[in-house]
């Protein structure tokens, strides 16, 4: 068997962070987090053990900072694929053929060469884009130094993506995985607050709404609820008082740092803010753990 016509191997993973104790890989967040609201942590399905899923999944992102597989624990996932390539060729790649739904967005990519003599480069138009659209990515195989052509080898390719979200508050999320991909970090630390505030701040008005004229919540909502008030003293009453399990306290810990770090970007500007990607990490993990809870309790807070 040849290099090129070796086989094609392709894996796909989307995990919470791993259990500290097997390093088994958890569920991803969407399926794991509401087991944690609930019971203040997650079974691992290898060696049982009780997995703090917001130190799993914090520890790896930071672990794993700045590269985009950082994301990984957070919310996105990662597409591994090893394949043959001949220098000169183009090759394609459908993530919706490995796990990716239609809408997923391409957080980063990574192309290592396993053999040593050829690698891939992305290949685009006149006008290349600086972030990947779509879920197709088109390759160029290269050779690396000189010697006889063409050349076959294997490329290792990593893509980081995110799943699409109907709901008002993702895109904020999403924005903000991208910028936090790109090293971009005050932009992320802005957005991720922004999706937990989005997907916050409509459920506490729809509650209020129930008791009081459509107009006085509207003018309280907009000139005196705060956006910590709300995170602090309102959505912890509605919570308590319609039985639905409070937010953790650290992650609403968490929110009240990214809350203040986003104000200082806002007043003082990014370079006096001084934002670190350690930050930038603690942010995200806060406002993905942020954004699930409300997925989490939000139906709880409409039906009571």
């Amino acid at each position: 068997m040849t290099l090129a016509t070796d086989p094609v191997f392709v894996d796909t993973r989307e995990a919470a962070g791993s259990c500290p104790k097997c390093r088994y890989l958890l569920p991803r967040l969407v399926e794991c987090a509401p087991t944690y609201f609930k019971h203040g942590g997650v079974p691992c399905t290898h060696c049982g053990e009780k997995v703090e899923l917001w130190q799993a999944a914090l520890g790896k992102a930071i672990a794993l900072a700045p590269t985009g597989w950082a994301l990984g624990s957070l919310g996105a996932a990662q597409t591994s694929v090893v394949m043959p390539m001949e220098s000169g060729k183009t090759y394609q790649i459908q993530l919706t053929d490995h796990g990716a739904p239609p809408g997923a967005r391409i957080l980063s990519t990574n192309y290592t060469s396993q053999t040593g003599n050829l690698t891939a480069i992305e290949w685009h138009g006149n006008v290349p884009l600086r972030r990947s659209l779509g879920t197709v990515l088109h390759l160029l195989a290269v050779p690396f130094g000189e010697g006889a052509l063409p050349r076959e080898g294997r490329v290792a390719i990593s893509i980081v993506w995110i799943r699409g979200d109907d709901s008002d508050a993702w895109p904020y999320l999403v924005t903000a995985f991208e910028a936090a991909a790109a090293q971009d970090y005050a932009p992320s630390i802005v957005f991720a607050q922004s999706a937990v505030e989005i997907s916050m701040m409509p459920v506490i008005e729809q509650r209020l709404r129930r008791h009081a004229p459509a107009e006085r919540v509207e003018n309280f909502m907009r000139d005196s609820l705060t956006y910590s008030h709300a995170l602090n003293v309102v959505l912890p009453y509605l919570s308590a008082e319609l039985g639905a399990p409070k937010m953790p306290d650290v992650v609403r810990g968490a929110l009240n740092k990214l809350r203040k770090k986003r104000n200082a970007i806002i007043h003082q500007g990014a370079k006096a803010a001084a934002v670190s990607v350690k930050d930038t990490m603690d942010g995200l993990c806060a406002a993905a753990f942020g954004f699930e809870y409300m997925r989490f309790v939000r139906p709880i807070l409409e039906r009571a």
